[in-house]
């Protein structure tokens, strides 16, 4: 294993952070004064994004990589950017959020494409899967008396144990997250790091806005349950969502944080 010094700045890295329950996440952390390592697919929103909270926090530490973690190619080329930040930067990895996830409706089987439900694992699964054994090297091993826990948080889904029409590819990548989190529980032992499953529950999100769209032009029948949910305002928004990651980073004692499945509203 490499060796690397953590001389004691506190960093966190989140995936899909230019949006949505990323974004959020990133700005209650920054309040916080975490040193923040932004992944996002798309440069632009991400740039605007530290922008933004540079203007907040003109002292605060703030970098952004922008790449498409559900193409391969594209992953390795963050996770270069991802082992050279952290090689150049006098950080001590305090947490890593996976917030990034996809998966896209289908009407029926005879249309469901399996280049979707690919890219769905790709992104929500493999990603993941990639990044934390590219940070194995900085979390150093449990035995160390300087030992410092990183959390590691998965961001699921309630769907991924509630099968409906039209919702296999996200349902599924999920259900595949949450076995990799039961695996990590077991293969982090040796590590300075532990892992939990975060349930968000139903947030007000560019997502799933669009997620509503896609499955009412297809006619999926629980298109309508979500549009009545949001009208009624019966969703938490972002900024909440975001203030129950940062607790759960922060708030909850390290014995209780372990292995254990996390939903927003125990949070608040």
């Amino acid at each position: 294993m490499t060796e690397v010094a953590h001389p004691g700045i506190e960093a966190v890295i989140i995936t899909g952070a230019s949006s949505g329950i990323g974004s959020a996440t990133a700005e209650k952390l920054a309040e916080q004064g975490k040193a923040l390592i932004l992944l996002a697919r798309r440069k632009a929103p991400l740039e605007a994004m530290m922008t933004q909270l540079r203007q907040q926090h003109p002292q605060g530490t703030f970098i952004t990589i922008a790449g498409d973690l559900a193409h391969r190619q594209k992953c390795d080329a963050v996770i270069s950017g991802l082992r050279h930040t952290l090689h150049s930067h006098s950080f001590r990895l305090e947490g890593f959020i996976h917030c990034a996830g996809i998966g896209i409706p289908t009407d029926d089987l005879q249309h469901w494409k399996p280049d979707d439900l690919e890219a769905a694992l790709a992104l929500n699964v493999m990603a993941p899967l990639r990044l934390i054994q590219a940070l194995l090297p900085y979390l150093g091993d449990d035995a160390q008396a300087h030992a410092h826990f990183c959390r590691i948080v998965l961001v699921g889904a309630g769907i991924d144990r509630q099968a409906q029409p039209g919702t296999g590819t996200y349902g599924i990548s999920k259900m595949a997250l949450r076995r990799l989190f039961e695996q990590l529980i077991l293969d982090l032992a040796p590590y300075s790091a532990t892992v939990a499953l975060f349930q968000p529950g139903m947030v007000d999100t560019p997502g799933l806005r669009q997620h509503i769209r896609v499955a009412s032009a297809l006619a999926l029948p629980h298109a309508e349950y979500l549009h009545q949910r949001l009208a009624q305002g019966n969703c938490l928004m972002p900024e909440r969502v975001g203030g129950a990651l940062s607790d759960l980073l922060n708030q909850v004692p390290i014995e209780e944080f372990s292995g254990r499945e996390w939903h927003a509203r125990q949070l608040l």
